[in-house]
């Protein structure tokens, strides 16, 4: 995990208030795939590790309830700081790491998750130590936001929906993307991220509906790393062009009030695989 885009104390701290966790159901569906493959007759599996799991709220600690222990690691000593000061269950535990060189035994891992980090990474090494660190039966599973968010049944969609497409697109047009970025767009089709296991499958279009304030999704916005790599850049212009974006949103939502709420989609795309027996 060789990009470090969310390193800083301050960017861990607003990751953990404003980054949304993903829906039960991305988890329900590694362990169902999980469940076909391993005979279980215990309530929990062994061990899950989730890489790159930043403060631990979004995809690790729903992994709980499933599994005997549950690791999360990240590259980031921020991030990982912030998750051992989160209230988290007692059978979580968080560790500095690279996903490409886990601090795990061989074939001891039920479940490896990686959730929004898998275009950060050295994907063919992560395959390799993935294969690694896997028992037999067990799973890998990436996934991770694909686009623009939709408002959802809103009466003024028409109006809301160009302005966060625009927020989501305004970085590529400056050219703060990088090729993780384009990696996401691609819903992770990329030859690379093709899990080299027999067995394994792809799930696409799960609609993640979140209610959020104006205040709270302009600064979830500001941790995603094209943006703050444009701020970076363009300091000046793009808290102009926030400001303005920002002004319009709240416009069209027929409010001035940055505490209003509004819900809008996530998409989620997944890539599962079993380590043959």
């Amino acid at each position: 995990m060789g990009t470090r885009y969310f390193a800083g104390k301050l960017v861990a701290q607003n990751y953990a208030i404003y980054r949304p966790s993903y829906p039960d159901s991305v988890f329900a569906l590694c362990i169902d795939f999980l469940k076909n493959g391993i005979s279980n007759e215990a309530n929990k599996f062994p061990l899950a590790v989730d890489v790159g799991c930043g403060t631990g709220h979004q995809s690790t600690v729903p992994l709980a309830k499933y599994f005997d222990s549950v690791l999360g690691v990240d590259i980031g000593e921020k991030q990982i700081a912030e998750a051992k000061k989160s209230k988290h269950p007692e059978n979580v535990a968080f560790q500095v790491s690279a996903g490409e060189a886990l601090p795990v035994e061989n074939e001891t891992v039920s479940l490896l998750q990686v959730a929004a980090a898998a275009h950060w990474m050295d994907i063919v090494q992560f395959y390799k130590e993935a294969d690694r660190v896997l028992t037999p039966g067990g799973v890998v599973a990436l996934f991770s936001y694909a686009s623009a968010p939709e408002t959802s049944n809103h009466p003024k969609s028409a109006e809301i929906d160009p302005i966060l497409k625009e927020i989501a697109n305004r970085p590529e047009e400056r050219g703060c993307f990088v090729s993780g970025n384009y990696m996401v767009r691609r819903r992770y089709a990329d030859e690379c991220f093709q899990i080299p296991y027999a067995d394994k499958t792809r799930i696409d279009n799960i609609i993640h509906p979140i209610t959020n304030t104006v205040e709270d999704y302009i600064k979830f916005c500001k941790t995603l790393s094209p943006i703050r790599k444009m701020e970076e850049a363009e300091p000046d212009l793009t808290k102009q062009w926030m400001e303005d974006a920002t002004a319009r949103l709240l416009n069209a939502l027929e409010t001035t009030d940055m505490s209003s709420k509004f819900t809008y989609n996530l998409e989620v795309h997944m890539l599962l695989g079993r380590k043959p027996h």
